[in-house]
């Protein structure tokens, strides 16, 4: 599956769909201030979104880069003074142990298993020793229940272009065979209790204390750090 009109879509006129994405970002940008331990990182954020991790991390003073599929989207990045290039994971165009950190959150899905074997081989190959790697990706999606028809031509496609599935033990087996190092996995599910009402937030908590269990019905996402081995 092609996927640049959806990304070109959704990082474009689109973009309002990663409103609720900040909770789960500031989640990873928190993880990585305390491994920084007050010293300034470099890092690589692979898929914009709506630019929010860039735009924290270079707040936060460290070097901070995007990769993405869409010149559009790294354009409006570029604009406001943070690098980025046009790319594909499964040959990112950056030196080898470059980045202190790289951030990969809701992407992996996305690839065929030939795209993601690649793209773990070349995040590891961009990481200095002993950098990490900080994501996430659903945990063991229901593909039934977000699969659409397009109503022109018949083809049976996911609604968000996702492509795998994962749960714990696939996604250890994955790293580990590309070199990494699992330092954690965990299942959350993350909610803007904030902007919630009081019915809001009652469910939101069942489902955020369902999804620390991981189970499907709280649709959490599986939350992972991995190191560099030497």
């Amino acid at each position: 599956m092609k996927q640049e009109k959806i990304w070109g879509y959704f990082q474009g006129d689109g973009v309002g769909v990663f409103s609720d994405s900040r909770v789960r970002l500031n989640y990873l940008f928190r993880k990585a201030e305390r491994i920084s331990g007050g010293r300034r990182l470099k890092i690589l954020n692979i898929g914009v979104g709506n630019g929010w991790l860039e735009r924290c991390c270079f707040g936060r003073g460290w070097e901070t880069y995007s990769l993405d599929p869409d010149e559009k989207a790294i354009a409006k990045l570029v604009s406001d003074g943070i690098r980025g290039k046009v790319g594909y994971i499964e040959k990112i165009p950056f030196p080898d142990r470059d980045f202190d950190v790289v951030f990969c959150s809701e992407v992996l899905e996305h690839l065929s298993p030939v795209q993601f074997s690649a793209g773990l081989q070349e995040i590891r190959r961009v990481l200095k020793d002993e950098g990490c790697l900080i994501g996430t990706v659903p945990y063991k999606e229901d593909f039934d229940n977000n699969m659409a028809v397009c109503p022109d031509c018949g083809k049976v496609f996911h609604r968000w272009g996702h492509l795998q599935v994962f749960d714990r033990g696939k996604l250890a087996e994955s790293l580990a065979a590309a070199g990494l190092k699992v330092v954690i996995t965990r299942t959350r599910s993350f909610l803007n209790l904030s902007e919630l009402t009081s019915a809001g937030k009652a469910k939101a908590f069942l489902h955020l204390l369902l999804g620390r269990f991981g189970l499907a019905i709280a649709s959490p996402s599986l939350y992972f750090h991995a190191r560099k081995l030497p």
